[in-house]
């Protein structure tokens, strides 16, 4: 007789993990694949779950499924603070908790596998003082990145995304994309005293690459600020939103850059239709949102912040601007093994996964194991880390 047949299921322990996770009633059933009138059934100590429905609840609450039959069982409190409200608060996973359960754990994976390299850690990581100025500390910080050579070296805003992407790995932070969180979601940042383990998230559904490029600088400002943190770019007004959503615009589009090519190329903001598109063109020159740009205009008195508010009510549609992908002519079989990998992960995590994995120091089952990676996914991971020179020498390798 199996663990879980052994002893009695508890409801009211799993309605206190359903709440503490910040699931409804409907996402909830949707999990265990029930009815939502079975769940309440369930809740009310009427039903037991079938073993299958308990395990899918286990996944998608990212519990035990012992943690069902326990008298109570306590979930610590997120390390991300959820600024999506006048008051931040504590992050609830809602329907996302396997999600960030999951990335947990590849970035915890990733910190050990840089140990187990015995790579040396970034010293430092640029710190934002509590007083200084958006603009100014974005000034510093575009300099370091070098921006406008990023910038002036690209010619698309994914080719800039990319490349920006790649600078603040270098930085010591992991950067990782994926399309499967929730759309109310822009990006997070998780902020760790270790340089090993910082990490940004950017939300790449429903968004292109000038979007994501500003939650990218958004979440940057949060990672500088030692904050876990997650965010609705726009969305709240609270100081700590306040100071990012300014850094980002500021490091992304200099106000000095900014009136001197509205100068020069005289743009028109008479009505919504030319505001937006003059932003739409400037949005390309610059290389982020258009988003972005409204709001940018609107805050140095070009445009009304009303334009921007009603070019926003459009999010989600499949004609929005700021989700529009330009047109791909990849090969008819789609992108090789491992390109997609590499989008999702990074330039920073797949070196330091594949360079483990020459260096003996992980195994194809392990990175399967902590990251989900089928063997097949691997090989073609570790084919265009080679490919693109991303398998660091393996001397000086320290046992794991």
């Amino acid at each position: 007789m199996s663990t879980i047949e052994a002893m009695p299921f508890n409801s009211t322990t799993l309605d206190s993990i359903i709440t503490a996770r910040g699931l409804t009633p409907k996402e909830a059933a949707a999990a265990a694949a029930m009815s939502p009138k079975k769940l309440q059934e369930t809740l009310q100590g009427d039903n037991v779950p079938s073993t299958i429905q308990i395990l899918k609840l286990a996944n998608r609450l990212a519990v035990p499924a012992y943690a069902f039959f326990l008298s109570s069982y306590e979930i610590a409190p997120s390390e991300i603070i959820d600024f999506r409200a006048a008051k931040p608060h504590s992050l609830k996973y809602g329907k996302d908790t396997s999600r960030f359960s999951s990335l947990f754990a590849t970035r915890d994976f990733l910190a050990d596998l840089y140990k187990r390299l015995g790579w040396d850690a970034p010293q430092y990581l640029y710190q934002i003082d509590a007083e200084e100025n958006p603009e100014q500390f974005a000034a510093s910080v575009a300099k370091m990145l070098d921006i406008e050579t990023l910038r002036s070296s690209t010619d698309s805003k994914s080719q800039f995304y990319k490349m920006l992407r790649n600078s603040i790995e270098d930085l010591g932070i992991y950067v990782i994309q994926d399309h499967n969180f929730s759309d109310k979601i822009d990006g997070f940042a998780i902020y760790h005293t270790s340089f090993t383990s910082n990490l940004i998230f950017v939300n790449s559904a429903k968004r292109n690459h000038g979007a994501r490029t500003f939650t990218l600088a958004h979440e940057l400002a949060h990672i500088f600020g030692k904050r876990s943190a997650l965010t609705n770019n726009y969305e709240f007004d609270n100081d700590v939103e306040k100071f990012c959503n300014e850094f980002a615009s500021a490091l992304l589009i200099p106000r000095d850059r900014l009136i001197k090519e509205i100068e020069t190329n005289r743009y028109s903001f008479k009505d919504y239709e030319w505001t937006v598109r003059s932003a739409d063109k400037l949005s390309e020159h610059f290389k982020t949102s258009i988003s972005a740009m409204l709001v940018r205009l609107a805050k140095l008195g070009y445009a009304k912040w009303e334009y921007q508010k009603e070019f926003s009510k459009g999010f989600g549609s499949k004609s929005y601007a700021d989700s529009v992908k330009p047109q791909s002519f990849g090969g008819r079989n789609g992108p090789a093994p491992g390109v997609v990998d590499l989008a999702y992960l990074g330039t920073r995590a797949v070196s330091v996964i594949t360079s483990a994995l020459a260096a003996g120091l992980t195994s194809s089952y392990e990175i399967f194991e902590q990251t989900g990676l089928s063997k097949k996914r691997i090989e073609g991971l570790t084919a265009v880390a080679r490919e693109k020179e991303l398998v660091r020498g393996v001397s000086n390798v320290v046992a794991s």
